[in-house]
């Protein structure tokens, strides 16, 4: 009988164990893409899962219309098929979930977005480090196994989110049929509101990973609701076609005195030579200088980060680090190079693998800029007058042709830190412009500037060819090739 009760107690002691352990059991399950799209009615698509500790999956909840034809844990895909006719209640689009088990019972669930979007822009024909997005709901596919020009090949097995300037800027990233995919959501579902026309503006950046995880390239993704690239958006300045907008930038606020506008024409800044976008303030007056407000893959915020020379300070470094600023290095002329300047890097004549301008453009030389002065009659104006436009309107003095540029500050060589101040220090004002060009000067390259400081001549500042520390990231325009 004692031995009875030993055993008894033996075997709850088992099974207390056992049930504190599968409460406890490590598993998850995660859909990378979040979404499967199609492009019409009745059409299959797939997308895969990653899971651990994972031995099934079934269905929970399946949108009207769409069937789930396999979900293949051997090879981690699921595979569901869209409603071919609308007759009897089925709907577009509409939120799968799946619920899975592991070995002892316990669950995960998790939630995948299923789509018919019948729009898609294909980008795979003209690779570059970036890609303009300027309509909603519509797939964007690019080319994820090559980078720079195209001449960059890319083992790339994951893409995902590194930073975006709003929340889901990109969404339902996946690797599709050989290419990579991304999808831009309207500013509004509601399809009666105009914002249903409209994307959400700002700038993203798309990672690419290796198989072990690691971040191999990226590219920039330029959203925007009018076409930095269409014949409205542009101009010809010295024979070239020049976009109006900065690259990066929403809008060209052209000397509106709103601040939403004076904001959403600055853009995004670059070091010099590098490809790869850089966040600027997150106020139009760089209030306190905060960095703008960014987010992960996961809707969380993250931060730039603030890297010296002596870590960051090769071109093989700054591409797997997106998400960075290097300091320049005072014992090289403050280039965020930590040895020598590589002169290559940009070009005006060709497409190099690190130009930040969408395929078909580039950066200008300095030659571009030469002959543009301030118009006069913003010369003339008051200062506290001219401050509130934030940029001026620069005049070719060849054609007489007036182009505002805005004034959007930069993050300088010594720190990284956000620098919009001029340099008269009798009448210091918050509102200073600058222009990377592809050409150099020596240690340095040179540069558009242009400041505010008085009412007259004398202080209103431009130069077209500023020779600047080439760690400073500033503003740039693209031109046509």
């Amino acid at each position: 009988m004692k031995r009875f009760h030993i055993y008894i107690v033996a075997i709850l002691a088992f099974a207390g164990i056992t049930t504190s352990c599968s409460k406890d059991e490590t598993k998850s399950l995660d859909v990378p893409s979040k979404s499967i799209l199609v492009s019409m009615p009745g059409e299959t698509g797939s997308t895969t899962f990653d899971s651990s500790n994972i031995t099934s999956l079934e269905p929970t909840t399946v949108p009207t219309g769409w069937t789930v034809d396999d979900i293949n844990m051997y090879t981690a895909t699921i595979t569901v098929t869209a409603p071919s006719s609308f007759d009897n209640d089925e709907v577009e689009s509409g939120t799968l979930t799946l619920k899975g088990y592991t070995p002892t019972g316990n669950t995960k669930s998790v939630s995948i977005q299923l789509a018919i979007i019948p729009n898609e822009v294909d980008f795979t024909d003209a690779p570059a480090n970036c890609y303009v997005a300027c309509k909603p709901k519509t797939r964007y596919i690019f080319d994820h196994t090559r980078g720079g020009n195209g001449s960059v090949e890319l083992a790339t097995a994951k893409i995902k989110v590194v930073w975006q300037s709003n929340k889901d800027i990109v969404k339902y990233l996946d690797i599709r049929n050989g290419k990579g995919v991304f999808y831009v959501a309207p500013k509004s579902n509601d399809k009666e509101h105009e914002d249903n026309k409209k994307v959400v503006p700002g700038n993203a950046v798309i990672g690419a990973y290796d198989i072990n995880g690691n971040l191999i390239w990226s590219w920039h993704i330029w959203v925007t609701n009018s076409d930095p690239m269409s014949a409205e958006n542009t101009f010809t300045l010295g024979g070239k076609t020049m976009m109006n907008f900065n690259l990066g930038a929403s809008t060209n606020n052209e000397g509106d005195t709103d601040h939403d506008a004076i904001y959403q024409s600055y853009g995004v800044l670059y070091q010099w030579g590098r490809k790869d976008p850089i966040p600027g303030s997150d106020t139009w007056n760089f209030n306190l200088n905060y960095d703008d407000v960014i987010y992960d893959f996961e809707n969380f915020s993250t931060t730039l980060r603030y890297v010296e020379s002596s870590e960051g300070g090769s071109i093989e470094w700054t591409t797997t680090n997106p998400l960075s600023i290097i300091i320049g290095n005072p014992d090289n002329a403050f280039d965020w190079l930590s040895n020598g300047h590589d002169d290559t890097l940009w070009s005006a004549t060709s497409k190099t693998d690190n130009d930040p301008c969408p395929a078909g453009w580039c950066l200008p030389d300095s030659s571009l800029f030469e002959s543009l002065t301030i118009a006069a009659n913003d010369d003339a104006m008051p200062w506290e007058d001219a401050q509130k436009m934030y940029g001026w309107w620069l005049e070719y003095t060849a054609t007489g042709d007036k182009h505002f540029f805005s004034a959007a500050g930069r993050r300088n060589y010594l720190d990284g830190r956000l620098d919009n101040m001029n340099v008269n220090y009798d009448c210091p004002v918050p509102w200073s412009g600058y222009y990377w060009t592809t050409s150099t000067d020596g240690d340095n390259a040179k540069a558009l500037y242009f400041n505010l400081n008085s009412n007259t001549r004398t202080w209103n500042g431009i130069e077209t060819a500023r020779s600047m520390q080439r760690a400073n990231a500033m503003s740039v325009r693209c031109v046509k090739m």
